[in-house]
Formats: C-alpha cells, structure tokens, sequence
C-alpha cells in the first residue's frame, strides 16, 4: 500500500514529463483501455502544439474520438478550450476529453458542465484529489507510483543527516514552540475539553436536520460530516461518539433532550427545542459576521465613495477569505492582537502580503484586482488599527477558536513539522510492539493500530529497525505460547466460548480464540492453532527452535523493516558498560514474573539495544546542536522497567532519553491528518459562523495560558526559537509521564 500523504508531495515535485506517464499508466488501468500518445500518431502540425516535448501530453484510445490530457499547468478552463480547439482544427473529432491534473480543482462539477455545455465535448476533470484516491485500486497504478512519482521524493527515504546543518533555519516557527511547550507541560489530554468539542461538533452536523422535513442523520453520516470538516477530530470522536450521542438523548431531570434517536432506523436529529437555541446563537454569530462586513462597506464608503460599488461583494468576501488565510499563518499573532489590542506593523505587513497574493488568485481583471487589493488594504488598515467593538469581538472568537485547533493538533505547521520528523525516525522496534502487531493479524484493517503505525511509518521514510535479538525473543514468545496451548487449551478448546477469553492473560492466545470464536466482518477466522501461529512461520520449526530465519523474513516483508544482525550492535559499544547495564537491568528485572534465568538473557539484549541507540546517534551526528527534528534513532517500546534502570545510561549523557513510548508516535504521527485536509478544513471554519461557534468550546483560562506562552516565546529572537523547538521535541519524543487519555484512541 501507498501512503496517500506521500501522493500530495510527489505530484507537486515531480516533472512535467514523468506526470504524463503517470497519467497515461494511471487513466489507462482505471479505464481498462489503452491510451497512446497523439504526438507518436505523427499528426502534421497537431503533433507540434498538442505534444510537450516529447509528444506525450495528450493521449488517445482506439476509438479516436476519446482523449486524455495530463497537464501540471496551475489553470485549467484555457488550457481544455484550447486543446479542444485545436484538435478540431486539425481534423479531429473529440467526443469525450479527459483532463488529468496534478493541481486541485475546485467547483469541479461545476466546471465540467461548463466546458461541457459550451465546447459540445463531454469534459471530466480529474485532479490531485482523484489521484491520491485512486492511488492503490490496483498494482499497476502502484507500479506507475514508483516508476515515475516516487523518484521525485526519493530524497525523503535516504538515512541519515547530510543537510542537517541547512535544515536549521527551517523550524524556527514561534507558534510550534508554544504548542510543543504546552504538549510537555500539559502532562494529561483534557478529557472535559475533548467532550465540549465532541457535544458541539454533534450538535453542529446534525444543525440542517428536520422531523417535520424528513431530515435525518444517522451515526456514520454523523461521523463523517465531523471528520470532513475538523480532520483532527478523528483521533478521539470515533472513541467518544456512542457515549456522547448517548448522553446527548438521554433527558435528564427537568431538562429536555438535545438530540433525539429513533431507534427503529437508528436516526438522530436535533428536536425544536434545540433548533431554536442553535438559531438563536447562530442569529448572534451571523449578526457578529454581518456587523464586521458592514464595518468593512463602510471604510470603502468613506475611503473610495461610490467609485467601487460595483466591486462591494467582491472586497467584502476577499477580506473575509484573506482572514482565513491569516489565521492559517499567524494565528497566534492575531490571537495576541485580538486579546490586547495593541497594533503590530509586522502583523499588518504580513496581512497585506497574505491578501496580495489571494488577489493574484482571482479571476478580476488586472484593473479590477488593484481597486479590490487598495480597498481591501485599506479596511485591514482600519482593522489593525482603528477597529471596533465587532471587529475585536469577532477576532477574539476566531482566535479561541484557532488555539482550539492548535490544542487538537489541528493547524498545518504542526501537522507539516511532525510529518518532517517522521521521515527522519530510526526506530529499534521493540518486541512487545511485534507481538502486539502479529495478534492484529485477523482484525479489520480499520482496528490494526500498531500494524497501520508501523505501516504509516515505513511509508513516510522512517527506518524500522529488527534485530537479531529482538527476533530471539519474539521465536521464544511465541514457543512459550505453543507449549502453554498444549498443555493447557488443546484438551479444552471445544468448550470454550466467548465468555472465557478474556481471562486468558496469554495475548496470541486470546487472540487465537476470538479469531475463531468471533471473527471479525468478511474475516475467515483460523481452522485450528496450528493454522494459526503458521501465518508466522512453520510450527514446527518455531517449536523445536529453529524457526528464526523464518520469523525474521516475515516480519521484515510484513512491516518494511531493514535487518541488524547482534554482531552489528555490537561495533563501537562499551563492554564494560554493557555488562555492568545487564547488571542493573536484570535485578529490575528478577522483581518481575520472569525466572532468573531468563532475566540475565532479557537484560542483556535490552542493555544493549539501549547503548546501541546512544551509538547509533553519534554515527548519524544526531547530537548536532543544529539538528531541528531533536534525535531520530530511539527504542520503539513500553517496558517501564527497563527505561528506570536504563537511567545511568542516559545520565551518562546528558540525560539524553533513549525510549519512545507507541503513544507518541499514535497520537502526533499515526492518527494525525494529512496538511492538506488541514488546510482545507481551515477553509471550511474559518471565518465561517461555525469558527465563530467553536470559540465558546474552549476554557478562558486554557485560552489565556496558551498566549502567555505564547508572548514569553516572543521574547527570543529566532535562533533561540529554533534550539527551544530541538529540545522540546526531544523531551516530547521520551516523554515517559505524559498520560495519554486511550479512551480516544482505543476506538481508532
């Protein structure tokens, strides 16, 4: 499978000749036709203007009549009229073009009829978004991927840090500092914030429901209207979603019910009662909004008189569509504007430079764009400077809501800069990671947590390391089960029913019977527990300990893993340190449910993955001061224990951490959303009457620590910024005590 986050970047970067025979391979597959280039048809003239140099950016069927264009051109509407021009002019008859772009299109149905009703030609557009869906249909549109998209962003799989000290300038960002800030002192999610949201994101997607109409949502509508609009909402709605539904019909004493269920179809809606108090608060909102827009008309009034009436709509809806834009960059420094009115040049400059470029974007004439950009200028001059009640009131809202969002992870410099660091992880995956992953093996694919982790993660470029000892203790895992199973469950495994499994403390075990005794949906569960632990290896050769070789090559081929043999480990490693951590190790160890025995085996291969992580650094120069992902080789694993004893080893270091809980990388990496459904969800909230009802979800005092944070980091110029970002990232990387709340992840 193909990360679709990789898609986004590698269409973006790759060239103009390699997208077309991507295009070409990927229509093709997805039509089950052939589509050869029209400039290898050697069409006179056409084939000079309808060719991109090497006679491959338009492509036709056998039929002559159906064509496919693929174009990384930034305009579409010109580009489609042309062609469809010139093909007629050069004999041909075009029943049906295709138009395959690397851009996003928006109004796509829209445009379609359009060029459709006018050119006489049935157009489809397809764009960046159908592409990223259709990435993995079949092998060949995967295949096409690798041989023409992927060579584009082959730069993010090679290892190591070789542009280390030119990345430094990079993540200097004021506001990741504040978030990472926050996300290390913060030591529990905030459970009560997460429910607020959770109730006014249910009452918001149910807000166009009706009894009376017919108007109904059920659970998945629900769900996916939510995660359409607030992406980052899906790393703890999904967990929450039935119990606040539940709370949210139930009718508590002398109050009346939010939303109703009707359980015959399991539908929900909003009952009149509720109706009429989210239309009395988004009369208000709306009133807020429409004030703001009255405030901006009367500054073009007094500033441009009636010469500009004919632009009124246009500069009202620009300035109101720049402010997303604002919000999206400089949140925080409105935030900080909006709470103590104080007017910032630098913000204003970067205001007036976020609206020019949305100007160049618009489809005015070149006369027209300069009479919407001064006016424009000149009401954001009034608003920065000389603004009203509503303005200030109005931005206030919007900035509670954006530190909202960057609580939940939801702004695109957050989501950019995790998604950077998590191409540069070396990970020594632990052994209760792998066995946690091999006992997903019969769920669906949608409830595989660690498989999906580690999947998302060998995708994005990071390197998952297996070593040879952590393959020995898997094998011995997985014998110690076998044995058990035999003498304990083989005489009694008719018997034993879906009650039962529970109390079985053996994971593959207890996996191994709810497999068979409640498979999940379209999911075979496994004949026999024979049957079962061969999806690894041969049974017989994992039981008389010789299944080694078998286990590593399924496991390597199974999470795009890379191999590292004991003898690898051990170059450059103190033996002397080495045997004095089994030491300390082993006697944590001993006062566990381990037998001494293997307690001096266990302890010796986990002091050594933790020195091999410490020397691994020193190889990658990860220790560089101008290193601004923080260090990327660490232990994958959640043994508790061994990171108390492993202690005097990261002392010995600067208190350098050396393990990195799941937790982590699941809730800033794995369940995170990608940057451009981020982006378009700022689109989609702000400055919307939505933007403006979120802000009541979050605590004052939440809002108030934030841009207190906030001003401190202010204070330093950027290279403290930057140095701040390295060493939050590090503390955040090994956080051990951060209490991570599951009930919003569990679901995932």
């Amino acid at each position: 499978m193909i990360d679709q986050r990789l898609v986004e970047l590698a269409l973006e970067k790759v060239g103009t000749a390699d997208f077309e025979r991507f295009g070409q391979t990927l229509y093709g597959a997805l039509q089950d036709r052939e589509f050869v280039p029209l400039g290898g048809m050697h069409d006179g003239g056409a084939e000079g203007f309808l060719s991109a140099g090497d006679g491959s950016e338009l492509f036709v069927d056998g039929s002559e009549s159906v064509f496919l264009q693929v174009s990384k051109q930034q305009t579409s509407r010109a580009k489609i009229r042309d062609t469809v021009r010139r093909l007629r002019k050069y004999g041909r008859k075009p029943a049906v073009l295709t138009y395959l772009t690397s851009r996003i299109v928006p109004d796509i149905d829209k445009e379609e009829k359009l060029l459709s009703d006018e050119l006489k030609c049935k157009i489809h557009i397809r764009d960046a978004k159908f592409i990223e869906i259709s990435i993995n249909v079949n092998m060949a549109i995967q295949g096409a991927f690798k041989s023409f998209l992927e060579p584009a962003i082959s730069y993010l799989f090679q290892p190591g840090v070789s542009e280390i000290g030119s990345q430094a300038q990079e993540y200097t960002d004021r506001t990741l500092a504040v978030f990472l800030r926050q996300e290390v002192e913060v030591r529990r999610d905030n459970s009560s914030l997460l429910e607020s949201v959770a109730d006014s994101l249910i009452l918001w997607s149910l807000s166009e429901t009706d009894p009376d109409k017919g108007l109904f949502l059920n659970r998945g509508q629900i769900l996916t209207k939510i995660e359409e609009t607030l992406p980052a909402a899906r790393h703890f709605i999904r967990g929450v979603l039935d119990h606040r539904l539940a709370l949210l019909h139930a009718k508590a004493a002398g109050e009346s019910r939010q939303i109703r269920h009707y359980k015959n179809n399991d539908m929900y809606c909003l009952p009149y009662e509720t109706r009429r108090l989210v239309a009395v608060e988004n009369a208000d909102d709306d009133l807020l909004k429409l004030l703001v827009s009255c405030g901006f008309e009367d500054r073009i009034t007094i500033s441009f008189g009636e010469t500009l009436d004919h632009l009124r709509s246009n500069i009202i809806t620009c300035c109101h569509e720049t402010l997303e834009r604002v919000f999206e960059r400089q949140g925080l420094e409105v935030a900080k504007f909006a709470t103590n009115g104080i007017a910032d040049d630098e913000l204003y400059s970067d205001v007036a430079t976020i609206l020019s470029d949305f100007v160049d974007t618009l489809k005015n004439t070149p006369e027209e764009k300069s009479c919407i950009r001064k006016a424009c200028l000149a009401i954001f001059r009034g608003t920065f400077y000389k603004s009203t009640e509503a303005e200030r009131q109005y931005l206030s809202k919007l900035s509670r809501t954006y530190v909202l969002l960057l609580l939940l992870k939801n702004e695109p410099k957050i989501v950019e800069y995790f998604q950077s660091i998590s191409k540069t992880f070396k990970l020594y995956i632990g052994t209760d990671i792998l066995i946690r992953a091999l006992s997903e093996h019969y769920l669906s694919e949608e409830n595989k947590t660690t498989t999906n982790l580690l999947a998302i993660l060998a995708s994005s470029g990071a390197e998952l390391i297996l070593t040879q000892k952590v393959v020995e203790e898997v094998a011995t895992h997985l014998r110690a089960q076998m044995i058990e199973f035999e003498i304990n469950y083989s005489f009694i495994e008719s018997k034993m029913n879906v009650d039962l499994i529970e109390y079985i403390d053996r994971i593959l075990i207890r996996t191994y019977f709810y497999a068979k005794l409640t498979p999940a949906d379209e999911i075979k569960g496994p004949e026999s527990w024979r049957a079962f632990m061969d999806q690894f290896a041969n049974y017989g050769a994992i039981r008389t300990n010789n299944g080694d070789p078998q286990l590593a090559a399924y496991m390597l081929r199974k999470f795009g893993m890379v191999y590292e043999s004991t003898e690898e480990m051990l170059k450059e490693v103190d033996l002397e340190e080495l045997e004095e951590l089994t030491k300390t190790i082993s006697v944590a160890r001993s006062q566990g449910r381990h037998a001494p025995s293997d307690d001096d085996i266990l302890a010796y291969n986990d002091a050594l993955h933790i020195l091999r992580v410490f020397q691994r650094r020193r190889e990658t120069n990860e220790e560089s001061p101008g290193n601004p992902f923080g260090f990327q080789t660490w232990w994958l694993t959640q043994d508790g224990k061994v990171r108390r004893a492993g202690g005097s080893a990261s002392a010995k270091r600067g208190g350098a951490m050396f393990m990195m809980r799941p937790e982590f990388l699941l809730n800033y990496i794995s369940l995170a959303p990608n940057l451009r459904e981020v982006r378009d969800s700022f689109k989609k909230i702000f400055p919307t009457t939505l933007g403006v009802r979120l802000s009541s979800r979050l605590p004052r005092a939440v809002f108030d620590d934030l841009l207190h944070k906030a001003s401190e980091v202010a204070k330093y110029d950027d290279a403290r910024a930057g140095a701040m970002i390295t060493d939050l990232t590090n503390k955040l990387k090994g956080d051990a005590r951060k209490d991570y709340d599951n009930r919003w992840t569990d679901a995932v």
